[in-house]
């Protein structure tokens, strides 16, 4: 007996990849299981083809598209997308997923801070830095099952009053609910 998935166009979240070091590359393994479409920073887009994957787009400087579009043909079709050097790749990134009505991303980046530039991003997402996964909560409430030493990280820190130091421990096996004012981000561990 076999089993046979359909996978639409654009039911996976894409996978935009500006620092390939946030999680383990065995936790990037199981985002790529169901082959999404890759957008990569061209900063890390040497570590991303040394892990013998296909990359879909590469964001670039404004200049040099023909220089990435050279180093890139074995990688063919890939779209080489410029940004201006004022700019942000973060909000390049975001238009151009917008542009295309992408439903959900899955965001590897360097800083925490970038969380605040994705606060408004229409889309489902989910952050990974620091080795840690941070989903965005949009209707203001969190609700999920967890086991008993979890520890959640709340940001921005005061987006929920319940919480001390943007931190909550759970205390015991079960649902955890966390009410906010507002558009907020869960952390946790990546294990």
């Amino acid at each position: 007996m076999s089993s046979h998935h359909i996978v639409r166009e654009n039911q996976e979240p894409v996978l935009v990849i500006f620092d390939a070091h946030a999680i383990p590359f065995e936790r990037v393994q199981e985002l790529l299981e169901w082959m999404p479409t890759i957008v990569v920073l061209y900063t890390q887009a040497e570590i991303v083809l040394g892990w013998g994957i296909k990359i879909d787009v590469v964001l670039v400087p404004a200049g040099e598209e023909s220089s990435w579009a050279e180093r890139t043909r074995d990688q063919q079709p890939i779209e080489v997308i410029s940004f201006q050097a004022n700019e942000p790749p973060l909000n390049k990134a975001i238009s151009l997923l917008q542009s295309r009505n992408i439903p959900a991303v899955n965001w590897l980046v360097k800083e925490l801070q970038t969380l605040t530039g994705l606060i408004d991003f229409i889309g489902d997402a989910e952050v990974f830095v620091d080795n840690k996964c941070w989903s965005r909560v949009k209707s203001g409430r969190f609700e999920k099952w967890l086991p008993v030493g979890v520890v959640l990280q709340i940001f921005p820190e005061q987006a929920c009053s319940e919480i001390a130091d943007g931190k909550f421990i759970v205390e015991r096996d079960g649902v955890v609910a966390l009410q906010g004012k507002q558009v907020f981000w869960v952390g946790e561990e990546v294990v």
